[in-house]
């Protein structure tokens, strides 16, 4: 799908509330201008999060307001089972 594609953009929330963009650890507020940056010549504008089953959801939740704030408006959400299992990604927000 379109997140494993090699250029999609991709923050990764670890369960110890790390978060990454790409393989880069990042603090989340420095999200919001390092994807902006990311975004500014693009045609695809999708930002996916992919949290661990495990993770805080008040981090998710911030990671998600922060992107908000960066002006991203196509969010897609990954989530992994608790066996590490892969799902289907959820529909992007509108």
């Amino acid at each position: 799908h379109e997140a494993d594609k090699d250029d999609a953009v991709l923050i990764a929330v670890t369960r110890e509330g790390r978060t990454y963009l790409g393989t880069t650890a990042m603090n989340p507020e420095d999200l919001p201008a390092k994807v902006r940056d990311l975004l500014v010549n693009r045609l695809d504008r999708t930002v996916y999060v992919r949290a661990d089953a495990r993770s805080r959801y008040q981090v998710v939740v911030d990671v998600v307001d922060n992107l908000r704030s960066a002006g991203v408006d196509q969010l897609g959400l990954l989530t992994e089972q608790i066996g590490g299992e892969k799902k289907a990604p959820e529909a992007p927000a509108p």
